[in-house]
Order: C-alpha cells, then structure tokens, then sequence
C-alpha cells in the first residue's frame, strides 16, 4: 500500500514539474513574442536560453517514463499555440527568407520561372512589393525545390503576404504535431514525447517567427514514416516523394525503404516526383535555380563541408555529404527496425553536418524525430546551434561563425553523443555480464 502511495506521489510531482516547465517556456516565449528581440540580440539570448531550460526539465520527466494523460497534452498543445500566436503576428525581417518566398510566388503566378528570373533585374522591378522586397541575395534566381514552389503557391492565394505563409506554416506544425502523437501511439512509445516537438524554442522560433518552409518537407518525411509504419506503403512513398521535392535533403533516407517498398510504390512516388518538376522544366535548364551556386558560393556553419571542399573542391564535398546520410541510412536499415525514431533523424543529421550550409531552420527535419533518448544529442544540437544567430549581429566582419560559437554548438552535439554512446556500451556490457554463462558438457 505504501509503495502505491509512494507511485502516486513521484507521478504527481512529476506531473507537476512538467507543467512548471511548461511554465517556464511559456513565460519566456510569450515575451519573446511580444517584444520581439532582434535576431542575435542578448535579449534574444536570454530568453531562449530560459526556455530551452524548462524544456529540457520536461523532456528529463519525459524520458523518465511519465506519460500525461490526453488532456494534459491537449492543454500542452494549447499552451504551445498560446506562445507562437504572438510570434506568427510579428513581421519580417528585412532579409527575411519570407520576403523571397513571397516573391517566388508573385514569379510564378505571373507566369514566369523562378529559376530564370534574378530579383536584381530592374526588367522584373514591377513584381516587387513591400512583402517581397529588399530580399536577400537578390542576384541569383530562387534555390527553392518545385515542392516548395507549389506551397508558396498556394500559402499565397489569400494573399500575397508573408503572414500568409506563417499561417500556412502554423497550419504544417499542427498537422506535423498530430502525425507525431500518432506515430507514437502506433508505436506504442510514451505519446509524451510530442513535447519534445510541440515544446521545442528552435521549432517556435523557426516555424512561428520565421515561417521557414522547413517544417513542410518535415511534415512530408514524418507522414511517410508513419504511412510506413501502418504499411500504408504506397502513400508513404508518395509522402517521401514529396518531401524530397521541398528539398533535398530527405534522399538520403532512400535505403531505410530497401524491402520495405515495392518497386510499383516506388515507381508511384518517382511518377509524384516527376509531376511537381515537370510544370517548371523548360527544355534548356533543369529546374534547380541556384542550388549550384550555393554550392560554390555560400558558406554557413558548415566546418566540415568548408575542410573537404578545400581539399577535394565544393563538388566531392557535397558528394561527401550525401554518402555520409546514406552510410547511416544503410546502417540505421540494418539494425534498427522502421519505427525507430533515431533510423530516420540520424541519417539526415549526418548530411546536415557535412553541408555547406547549416542554419538553424534545416534542423526542424530533425524535429519530429527527437522523440526518444536515442536522440539526445540531436535534441541538445537544437538548442546549441541557435548559438550562431550571434553572426546577425555582427557588423563589419565576414559572414562567419565565430570559433566560440562553433566551439558551443558542436561540442554540445558531440559531448552528448559520447556521452549516448558510452551509456550504450555500459548498458550491453551490464546485460552480457548479468546474462546466464552455459558450458559445454
């Protein structure tokens, strides 16, 4: 009897000190909304760093083995709207990627190709509106995937504002969200780890403040994996095809479906793939803008990929990228089954640390796939790479991260992953050791 009042005691504390962290979160983000620090600011610190500790305190409870209730995560739910509601009001930044997807949309619904218009081109001046302009890198055509194109499309047919697109985003992240309870719920995981999402200060930040599409193509990836995992096999690979056609970078995930698709479902997902490419190839030039000269040209927070590409040049180190994703892929295939949330975030982190370019935004493919202590690391990298926001601040000086900053955010990501991986072996170790020896006889 004294145990079960014991039980029900630590289930209520803990109860408790989720929703102190959800306080804590909420209390910090509310103000970041509402006061709208810059980017890089120590205002913007400070209040990140606020709520990226009530969050980890939940995931800690989390992963600890409580489970709250359906009305708690309803309320869960509901508080994290309540502090990306002022978020999602605030406008954008003057280079704001927002303003480029406002314009790729104005490009195509003009009739034109946003891989062939350059934003600079005073010929092209009469498509620029406040929502749309200044931009960034306004010399070189949209580098945004057909995938991505549709949904500014489409995000824009009310109007052709940047809050448009943030509530089409707001819109993903909800979906996003559902898909992540119901995976877990098909998987028979602890359904609280869609906190490790709905909580999560990068995914506010990115989806709500900055609208990026990022959280389209992870809302596709998420659904294929859980389409998958109901052996709905024909609608998940639709669901990948259309996350690789918002970017990229989900092919690296193509062997965790060796066997597990057939080649009729693939075929299916290339013939999707195909279709979202086709309306904007114009016989003279694939339909990737200037995913070429980012490639060449651009560098950000991107060590690894900076090394390799002044070894072997920008072509084998993006080449580089790729076969690492795929590498982990093909491990993750061969040992870890479908469900598993760590066989899909860890193959896309790998060819994220070997791009040329890592901006907090592109982790928010990770996002729906930090819902286990396997991926700690990553979930930890979500918080410490928000570190090089610092660069929007600096003036004067090249655009760089400085070593300090990349001395945080990475040795976060790989202190945690040694501290993963040694917590691993001991536990094999502990298992081998208590398991029964037998002898020959």
């Amino acid at each position: 009897m004294t145990t079960a009042q014991d039980d029900d005691t630590k289930r209520i504390r803990a109860s408790y000190r989720i929703w102190a962290g959800g306080a804590i979160i909420g209390l910090a983000l509310l103000t970041f909304g509402l006061i709208r620090p810059d980017d890089g600011t120590v205002p913007f610190f400070v209040l990140l760093a606020l709520a990226a500790v009530g969050y980890f305190a939940t995931l800690y409870q989390v992963a600890n083995g409580l489970r709250p209730s359906g009305r708690a995560l309803i309320a869960c739910a509901g508080l994290a709207l309540a502090w990306r509601v002022p978020m999602l009001l605030a406008p954008p930044e003057p280079g704001a990627d927002l303003r480029r997807y406002v314009w790729d949309a104005r490009v195509v619904r003009a009739g034109l190709s946003p891989y062939a218009v350059i934003p600079a081109d005073p010929a092209f001046a009469f498509l620029r509106t406040s929502e749309s302009w200044p931009m960034n890198n306004p010399d070189v055509p949209s580098p945004y995937s057909p995938g991505a194109q549709l949904f500014f499309l489409a995000a824009t047919t009310p109007s052709e504002s940047a809050r448009a697109i943030k509530v089409a985003a707001l819109v993903c992240d909800a979906l996003l969200a559902l898909v992540i309870w119901r995976s877990l719920v098909a998987a028979g995981a602890n359904p609280g780890w869609v906190l490790a999402y709905l909580w999560s200060p990068l995914v506010s930040l990115e989806v709500a403040r900055h609208g990026h599409l990022d959280v389209v193509g992870a809302l596709c990836v998420a659904f294929a994996a859980f389409a998958l995992l109901r052996g709905r096999a024909l609608l998940g690979s639709i669901a990948f095809a259309m996350s690789v056609a918002v970017k990229p970078l989900p092919i690296v995930l193509l062997p965790l479906l060796w066997r597990r698709v057939s080649r009729r479902h693939l075929v299916a997902g290339f013939a999707v793939l195909l279709a979202l490419y086709l309306p904007f190839w114009d016989r003279r030039r694939l339909p990737i803008g200037s995913v070429a000269d980012v490639v060449v040209r651009f560098r950000f927070n991107g060590p690894i990929f900076s090394e390799v590409a002044s070894l072997a040049g920008p072509a084998a180190a993006t080449g580089f990228a790729i076969a690492a994703g795929l590498a982990v892929a093909a491990w993750a295939r061969r040992r870890l089954p479908l469900a598993s949330a760590q066989a899909w975030a860890w193959p896309m982190a790998a060819a994220l640390l070997c791009a040329p370019l890592v901006y907090p935004w592109y982790v928010v493919w990770l996002a729906p796939f930090l819902v286990a202590p396997q991926t700690m690391p990553l979930t930890i990298w979500t918080v410490s790479i928000l570190s090089t926001y610092v660069v929007w601040r600096l003036v004067g000086v090249p655009w760089a991260v400085p070593g300090w900053a990349l001395l945080v955010e990475y040795g976060a990501l790989l202190g945690a992953a040694l501290w993963l991986w040694r917590r691993n072996r001991l536990g094999r170790g502990a298992e081998l050791s208590s398991s029964p020896s037998t002898s020959a006889p």
